[in-house]
């Protein structure tokens, strides 16, 4: 395994991927290539003698974690089952799976994702005799996780009723043996603060370790890796301040300032050669982010050349702008023969989506929405999980309660209760006091009743004991228990004149099943138990379903960090929506990091970018006037194609149309009869 760092990387990357030892800070621009020189640096860091099992690479998503691994073996030709490319919260997972008993838990934790986190909130509200319609359980929720994580601390003003909901939720969360989503973060640092041997048997075991991403980390995503590298000071963070558009969700950018005042002997290389874009959506990218004052200064450039005008499209309203995109795509898929999925349609808020996506729909333009539901968030893929989750833990009273009448069983609310005061009264779980009642002697229950619970315990009892014993074929226990429930049979009674939507949620249990199997199948999970899987799918929570289906990507542009398609559409690039209206009369650090979110936007693009701002747009039920956002007057005008009146298509261009369509049609068939 020999690599030329100077043959197959520019001076700068080849720098970066050469420098191993010590802290180092690479401020990458966007198209820079860095993932390309993480994969050489690993690989050179393999190459000098550091045993992979020593390297910890931190990132953001289990789908960038996957592709650096896979890159990486690809690059070395070795199999590096020990090299741990990871998130930081499945890093956190498995910190905790090693020693979260020293925190008062047992090892085989359940996680908790938001709804069931809600449903806890819900449950925790109740029992303090308050009413759950006072309280907005997201909003609750985001509080927690700020009060959990730090982010805020309780102000004076904050109330006792309060402070008791957010005590009584973390006593929940522990009596359930269950942790949230911050405490994969929180949980491993209280560790390493409160256990010491554990800190530095971590450090001995991670002696250099790089983070992707880096201004998107949290404060106490930043803490976790400083702790681990405080000693060893070989930390290495790749990042750029100019694409941080995260505070929202806890991102501190300040971290590169921390990062330096930390690691004073730090190393600095900058990447600013794009090897995405052309050189006029560049510097059209340059000219605007200049004016954020606080950032890394630096320069993206290509020598590719400048490539076309960027376009701007000035429709009447919302619905010609529909119009005009979806035309102008198709009119570029036929004449240029490009691909639809070629194309990136980004907003900046939700609520501008389904006026384009309808538009897409008239003119039978295929489109992807991406950042929708999650497929695990689907009602029938959460009811069969929360079987599983009980078939591993009974005492999981969250997904029991789920479960407990999914489908009907005839188990009213003052059964419910009488179960809710037997867990109260004998400090056990929901389920252990379901089995005690239907069991009693006592005559607490009717003999149907009874009867209805005893069935229950037995079906839970009876699957548990059949999935632990499985081996590799727990998928087709599952799928033998959405027939004996009857799954189907309970989706037609919820949707009686929808046999299509009964069709559908029935095809997402086979998909699930599917998915299940293809996982414990994979010889890199022989060793993987039924917790393991709950964990990962709840880690990452996002199984690909994104087909390889030709379709127009339309999306916010937060989602759009980190891909990039040859056409970009920046639909509704107007004040009041980028910058958007609560940022406006806000502190200057909120417009910075609008203007970053726009500067992502235009980094999307590769070959043709095309920007929209409408001259009126609905809000609410009234029509008025739009303004162009403040962020265009900082592109320079001469970065924008001159506009030219709409001309009428003549008999020579419907004659080349057709022609160029009977000859693509021509080579679809070739393909399909080879």
């Amino acid at each position: 395994m020999r690599f030329d760092l100077h043959r197959e990387l520019n001076p700068e990357q080849c720098h970066a991927a050469s420098t191993i030892e010590g802290p180092v800070l690479i401020i990458a621009g966007a198209g820079s290539g860095k993932t390309r020189m993480l994969t050489f640096r690993i690989a050179h860091m393999l190459e000098t003698g550091i045993d992979p099992s020593h390297i910890l690479a931190l990132t953001f998503t289990n789908k960038a974690a996957k592709e650096m691994a896979e890159r990486i073996r690809s690059l070395t030709g070795m199999p590096l089952k020990n090299l741990l490319a990871t998130t930081f919260h499945s890093f956190g997972m498995r910190i905790l799976k090693q020693y979260i008993h020293h925190l008062g838990y047992r090892n085989n934790f359940t996680i908790y994702d938001g709804a069931d986190r809600q449903d806890l909130l819900k449950q925790v509200i109740l029992s303090q005799d308050l009413d759950v319609e006072d309280y907005d359980l997201f909003e609750l929720g985001n509080l927690f996780s700020d009060i959990k994580t730090k982010r805020s601390v309780w102000n004076n003003g904050a109330s006792e009723r309060l402070k008791n909901i957010y005590a009584e939720y973390n006593k929940h969360m522990k009596a359930y043996n269950a942790v949230d989503f911050d405490d994969l973060i929180m949980m491993p640092l209280r560790l390493f603060e409160e256990y010491p041997e554990i800190l530095e048997k971590l450090r001995g075991q991670y002696t250099h370790v790089m983070v992707d991403e880096f201004q998107d980390t949290s404060l106490a995503q930043y803490r976790m890796v400083h702790f681990l590298t405080e000693k060893s000071r070989n930390l290495c963070v790749v990042g750029d301040d100019d694409q941080s558009i995260y505070s929202w969700r806890g991102a501190n950018y300040q971290n590169i300032v921390m990062f330096e005042n930390d690691f004073p002997e730090r190393k600095e290389i900058k990447l600013e050669r794009n090897y995405r874009s052309t050189g006029n959506i560049l510097e059209a990218a340059n000219q605007l982010i200049v004016h954020n004052a606080q950032r890394k200064e630096k320069k993206l450039w290509t020598d590719s050349g400048n490539g076309s005008f960027i376009y701007m499209m000035h429709p009447q309203d919302e619905a010609i702008e529909a119009v005009e995109i979806a035309r102008k795509i198709r009119d570029i898929h036929l004449h240029r023969d490009r691909k639809f999925g070629d194309f990136g349609v980004l907003v900046r808020t939700n609520h501008l989506i389904p006026t384009l996506e309808n538009q897409f729909m008239v003119e039978n333009i295929p489109c992807q929405i991406s950042g929708g539901q999650s497929f695990f968030e689907r009602k029938e893929v959460k009811d069969m999980v929360c079987y599983l989750k009980v078939l591993a833990n009974p005492d999981d009273d969250i997904s029991f309660l789920r479960i407990v009448n999914t489908p009907r069983r005839g188990i009213g609310r003052m059964t419910l209760e009488k179960m809710r005061q037997v867990s109260d009264s004998k400090h056990c779980s929901l389920f252990s006091a379901m089995s005690l009642l239907a069991f009693a002697t006592d005559g607490n229950l009717k003999d149907a009743q009874a009867k209805t619970l005893q069935n229950l315990v037995e079906m839970v009892n009876r699957y548990r004991d059949r999935i632990f014993h499985a081996g590799n074929r727990k998928h087709q226990v599952l799928k033998a228990l959405a027939g004996e429930i009857d799954y189907k049979g309970h989706l037609i009674d919820q949707h009686p004149d929808n046999e299509k939507a009964v069709q559908w949620k029935m095809k997402s249990i086979d998909m699930l099943c599917d998915m299940f199997g293809r996982w414990e199948n994979d010889p890199d999970n022989y060793a993987s138990s039924l917790y393991d899987y709950l964990n990962r799918i709840t880690v990452a929570g996002r199984e690909s379903e994104d087909s390889a289906d030709d379709k127009v990507h339309l999306m916010t542009m937060h989602a759009s960090k980190g891909l990039e398609f040859p056409f970009v559409f920046l639909a509704g690039v107007e004040d009041h929506i980028i910058p958007h209206a609560r940022t406006i009369e806000e502190h200057p650090e909120a417009l910075d990091e609008e203007r970053r979110l726009f500067y992502v936007a235009i980094t999307r693009a590769r070959e043709e970018l095309y920007i929209s701002s409408c001259e009126n747009r609905k809000r609410g039920r009234e029509t008025g006037p739009s303004v162009p956002s403040r962020f265009l007057q900082e592109i320079p005008s001469q970065l924008f194609a001159p506009e030219e009146p709409d001309k009428e298509a003549t008999k020579e261009d419907v004659s080349e149309m057709i022609r160029k369509m009977k000859a693509r049609f021509a080579r679809i068939d070739q393909s399909q009869q080879g």
